[in-house]
């Protein structure tokens, strides 16, 4: 399904049509994050320059500034990687605006819930990421709807903020909490966090849990054990980004040793 429609031509992609500079306002997790990585990637296949802006907060001064100063570089368009910024900050740029191209994070998130499901789990934990994040409210709802929809009971979410360290600190709480048996991470870097903990709390995954992370990240395959993820397509999804019309990119569910085998074997 298209997640945004712009006609034959949209203003972006029009002026992106030669060679130029693209605009990218990142906040956050996302100026680190595989979005950004997959955006670059895709503007190098197409010979566009990149001018990053990050800013630490997703709203106020400093995204207002990085606005006005990514207008005085001459930039073709501006990619928002937080779509939620977009109304804030239209009325203040003079030019156009993007949000950058979409996964299906809904679509992830129950198809990692379900694998959780399938191994025979009662119920699946949720370690999510910023309540006040639109990813992070995707994944979360995916990961709820699902569980309602087979009758399971749906624990309270234990949240972090993206990082390994947030995702250690939910592990130990959540390796002390009676009845964890599987637990899906909004992202794998706070899954990597709580495989460190459960570890460090003699729990041994996949034996004592099954862990399911987001994002494929490239190191995702190396951790001990290797993780299950949902792999996004982030250079297809950069790739739309200018285009006039742009679908929602796929995901796929990459099952590895964190969840392969069945609970105790």
């Amino acid at each position: 399904m298209p997640v945004d429609d712009a006609g034959p031509a949209s203003p972006l992609a029009a002026r992106m049509r030669g060679r130029g500079t693209l605009g990218v306002i990142a906040t956050g997790a996302s100026a680190s994050g595989p979005v950004l990585h997959g955006l670059r990637a895709a503007a190098r296949e197409q010979e566009y320059a990149l001018s990053v802006f990050s800013v630490s907060r997703p709203s106020g001064p400093a995204v207002l500034a990085a606005v006005a100063g990514l207008q005085l570089q001459g930039v073709a368009g501006i990619v928002v990687l937080d779509g939620h910024l977009l109304a804030e900050l239209a009325p203040v740029a003079a030019i156009p605006l993007v949000p950058a191209a979409a996964t299906d994070q809904y679509a992830g998130a129950r198809r990692a819930t379900e694998h959780l499901l399938e191994l025979g789990h009662p119920t699946v934990w949720h370690l999510g990421g910023p309540e006040e994040g639109p990813v992070a409210r995707a994944r979360e709802r995916g990961w709820r709807e699902t569980l309602e929809r087979h009758g399971a009971d749906v624990p309270p979410v234990v949240r972090g903020d993206w990082s390994a360290r947030s995702g250690f600190r939910a592990g130990q709480s959540l390796a002390v909490e009676s009845g964890v048996g599987a637990v899906f991470s909004a992202n794998d870097h706070m899954a990597l966090g709580l495989l460190a903990a459960f570890t460090e709390a003699g729990m041994r995954v996949p034996r004592d849990a099954h862990v399911v992370g987001f994002d494929d990240v490239p190191e995702a395959a190396y951790y001990a054990p290797p993780l299950t993820t949902v792999r996004q397509d982030h250079v297809a999804a950069g790739r739309q980004t200018p285009a006039p019309v742009r679908d929602t990119a796929e995901v796929e569910l990459v099952v590895r040793e964190s969840s392969r085998c069945l609970k105790g074997a």
